[in-house]
């Protein structure tokens, strides 16, 4: 057995090898004999040895083994992708029915794994799959089968190697960086939950045909690492296996390798995107000629400006003089992108200058116009130099907060080393880190104080979130800083909110006002509008909720912010201010503005992004649209699938797809998704989401006419509801047992039993006193639909028109809107049961008309309102008297 020691050094080298054809292998097999003939020996021998077929296991050739059908978990493998040095992968299909969904199924060699590793293995796969970015392909599940052969189930991904990509489609400099920005923010993901790549490289790295970057294989070597004991907590790096040429200089070396580790490897890729060649070991050397090249040769500049500031310090030998973490990297590019200084140059007057030039020559060159002669060149060039005063000022101090803050992370990933710990531990322990570190600068220690309060709010505990922003208070009381005292007063009155201390909330909200009036400062006032925001809303303060957010949005857009999270959050809550005042036409514009901020600021594939859509599809609902509603809303599910490897989805995304599906005609979708709700519900017994999803499920299969299937349902709905009055709070449906009974009896074909049984609820429910009229629309609608055959046409008639003025919101619905195009299909049955051809055929012109808008051609009541125009005489006759 190879020595564990020597096995770090040795295992790189044979990966290496395992990755080259017969031919290849030997020129660099002699080599490395020339430069180190024991490793070569070692190297030989582990290749040449029966120890490397049992550490292949039964994979060492995919060639040689068909695993087509292979039952894996919830996945049947279907064909061979591939194989190296890590063992062989396979693409393979869910089908234990949850769900439908392709993945990769890497099998690892056996020897990657001691048998002591294997039981951490299984504990491990359960920590990496909570990693949900979209730019990092998700690790589902892993684990060791009854035959001791390692396997791990990801995300399949259909793409090309970033630098193949960037070649062969001629990307241009500034699409390159683009592209290497989504890297950074998927590896700043994983930094972010503690867990370094440490062999990024650009196999690791695949680009898809939209263009979206996906990293594979992330946390893989942390869970191949070994431990000294079966007990032994999870840790935070993992073994010490690299890729050669895109190690950083501590893993050669030997010392501890943190985030400035990945950092490096970045710096090697963004150096080999940008200029086609590796930036210390240009052309064909030896191995051990590689690793010296890394640790003497410095990077030579590649002639792109303050991209080789920037590359200078992500490629720094020394860890500590890099970027700390992959947030600065990506900050100084976005700079350059923006012609603004960055941090990897020497701060200057006149390097700032220029790039003010730069990103306002048009500005510069209309002034230049405007003023003539000496005095004015005079004066506009002490205004300069105001200016870049003023930015040398607001940069100095934004790079000491983004420095503390990087500081800060360092020092609480030393404090916590190898030790497991929860959220609120790692809370607990940042507190302590951040008092210890910045006593002597109380302006930072604040700053990152209140940063820390809110994440305490996340967890809900406000306790402790008062707890900081008091001490964060005092400091700034200490030192006289006003407008940092005002947003921090601000956060005071938010944490008071969600106790439900509202009138306190109010109180200090109107000091902290006073505070900005007389110490301006735009990003504590927008913090503070939209903090007020939210106490005017659960006030119900519409107007004055609607009023804040606006502000707030004027001040990002005056100061050019229009490009981070915070304006896209802030434009969702104007969204929802408009939703919550009844306006959701003008909601439903913000919230594609809202999408299109994130889309445009790189954030396209966030969860944050799916719960805009998902909402957006809601206002699309209200306004009729279903058929638009319903492909979002499935999207929506699909990106929360794949952001749990569990297979579990989100309840409210959840129904308002199945009942979007239900009513579109999609019963299929419909059964499957309700009964995915059941199934969620009970594993959680969880009474609500019980009596949800047995309500919908029993509605879909009857309306399939799959009565046997539907009785267990109506069944296990009315236990749900006895005495349970809190089912009835829903947005979409009024859940009650007479409704079942009512849509029982129509699919028995007793439609006087299901008439007298849907109007029995809505009489039961107020609605013809105005109460619930949107929740019990769909049995106000069914109502009037089985009056017809009854005779009851007026009755049908006088219900149509009720929902069609409840619904019909403005003259665009009309055209529009498939719940209005749906009232307007039963008036017009009900207009000819009556014998009024003519106003029948107006009724049922509408309706198609907005129906197929609305709805989309194939769903069931567009096809209806069809069939009977096509059916009625060309001639129009008078009412029936």
């Amino acid at each position: 057995m190879v020595d564990p020691t020597r096995w770090q050094v040795l295992e790189p080298l044979l990966d290496h090898a395992l990755d080259l054809g017969p031919d290849e292998r030997g020129r660099w097999l002699a080599d490395l004999s020339a430069e180190s003939p024991a490793l070569a020996i070692d190297v030989s021998a582990l290749l040449s040895s029966e120890a490397l077929a049992d550490r292949s296991g039964f994979l060492s050739d995919p060639v040689d083994v068909d695993l087509a059908g292979l039952e894996v978990g919830a996945y049947t493998i279907d064909r061979a992708l591939g194989s190296g040095g890590m063992g062989s992968v396979w693409l393979a299909h869910r089908s234990d029915g949850r769900f439908e969904g392709r993945a990769a199924v890497k099998f690892l060699n056996l020897g990657l794994l001691s048998p002591t590793g294997q039981a951490r293995f299984r504990q491990e796969g359960s920590v990496l799959a909570r990693l949900a970015h979209p730019g990092i392909a998700r690790l589902f599940d892993a684990g060791v089968t009854a035959g001791r052969q390692p396997y791990l189930i990801l995300e399949y991904v259909d793409g090309v190697r970033i630098d193949a990509f960037v070649r062969e489609r001629s990307v241009p400099v500034d699409g390159r960086i683009r592209l290497f920005l989504q890297v950074l923010s998927a590896v700043g993901h994983a930094h972010a939950n503690l867990i370094v790549h440490r062999d990024l490289k650009p196999s690791n790295i695949l680009v898809d045909g939209d263009g979206s970057v996906k990293l594979l294989d992330f946390g893989i070597a942390k869970l191949l690492a070994t431990q000294p004991s079966e007990g032994a907590p999870v840790t935070l790096e993992g073994g010490r296996a690299f890729t050669p040429d895109f190690a950083a200089p501590e893993q050669v070396s030997g010392d501890p390798v943190t985030t400035a580790t990945d950092v490096y490897s970045l710096g090697v890729l963004l150096y080999l995107l940008l200029s086609g060649r590796h930036p210390t070991s240009e052309g064909r050397l030896t191995p051990v000629d590689a690793l010296r090249t890394l640790i003497a040769v410095e990077p030579s500049r590649i002639g792109l400006g303050d991209l080789d500031n920037i590359l200078a310090r992500a490629l720094k030998k020394a860890p500590g003089e890099r970027y700390q973490t992959v947030a600065a990297f990506a900050d100084d590019l976005e700079r350059y992108f923006r012609h603004e200084p960055v941090a990897a140059r020497p701060d200057s007057i006149s390097y700032r200058g220029r790039r003010f030039l730069r990103r306002n020559r048009l500005a510069v060159a209309a002034g230049a116009v405007a003023v003539a002669g000496l005095v004015g060149a005079t004066v506009f060039s002490v205004r300069q130099m105001g200016e870049a005063r003023r930015q040398r000022d607001g940069a100095v101090e934004q790079r000491k907060r983004a420095d503390a803050q990087v500081e800060f992370q360092r020092l609480l990933m030393s404090e916590i080393g190898d030790k497991a710990i929860t959220m609120k531990d790692l809370l607990d322990r940042g507190r302590v880190v951040l008092e210890r570190e910045y006593a002597g600068d109380p302006r930072t220690l604040g700053s990152l104080l209140l940063q820390l309060s809110q994440r305490y709010s996340e967890l809900g505990d406000t306790k402790y979130r008062g707890e900081l922003i008091g001490r964060a208070e005092s400091l700034a009381v200490a030192r006289g800083d006003r407008a940092a005292l005002a947003e921090i007063r601000c956060n005071k009155a938010d944490n008071v909110r969600i106790q439900g201390r509202f009138d306190e909330g109010w109180t200090i909200f109107a000091g902290a006002d006073s505070l900005l009036r007389a110490y301006p400062d735009p990003s504590a006032e927008v913090a503070c509008l939209q903090l007020r925001s939210y106490l005017a809303q659960e006030t119900g303060k519409g107007d004055q909720n609607l009023a804040a957010i606006r502000r707030a949005i004027a001040i990002e857009d005056s100061m050019g912010a229009t490009r981070d999270a915070l304006y896209a959050d802030l434009l969702g809550d104007l969204a929802g201010a408009l939703d919550g005042q009844d306006r959701p036409r003008e909601a439903a514009a913000m919230y594609r503005r809202a999408i299109a901020a994130m889309d445009g600021s790189g954030r396209s594939g966030l969860m944050g992004r799916a719960i805009l859509v998902h909402n957006y599809s809601l206002e699309l609902l209200r306004l009729g649209r279903s058929a638009e509603a319903e492909r979002l809303l499935h999207g929506v599910l699909l990106h929360a699938g794949r952001g749990d490897a569990s297979g579990r989805l989100p309840w409210q995304a959840l129904i308002h797809y199945a009942e979007t599906a239900l009513y579109q005609g999609d019963a299929d979708s419909a059964v499957k998704y309700f009964g995915v709700i059941l199934s969620q519900a009970r594993s959680d017994t969880n009474r609500y989401w019980i009596g949800r999803g047995s309500f919908g499920l029993a509605r879909a299969l009857l309306r399939e006419g799959r009565m046997a299937e539907a009785r267990p349902a109506i069944a296990t709905f009315r236990r749900a509801s006895q005495g349970f009055e809190h089912l009835k709070g829903t947005d979409d449906q009024l859940p009650v047992v007479e409704a079942l009974d009512a849509w029982s009896a129509l699919a028995r074909g007793d439609t006087a039993s299901a008439h007298a049984a849907f109007m029995g609820v809505l009489r039961a429910n107020g609605y013809f006193e105005g109460k619930r009229g949107k929740l019990l629309r769909p049995v106000a609608i069914m109502a009037a639909e089985t009056g017809i055959p009854l005779g009851l046409e007026d009755e049908a008639v006088g219900i149509a028109r009720g929902v069609l003025e409840a619904e019909t919101i403005d003259s665009i619905a009309e055209r529009e809107s498939a719940r209005v195009g749906e009232a307007r299909l039963i008036e017009g049955r009900a207009l000819l049961a009556k014998g009024d051809t003519s106003g029948g055929r107006a009724a049922m012109e509408k309706a198609r008309a907005a129906l197929r808008i609305g709805a989309g051609d194939d769903q069931p009541r567009t096809r209806q309102a069809g069939t009977l125009l096509q059916a009625l005489p060309d001639a129009p006759s008078s009412p029936r008297r």
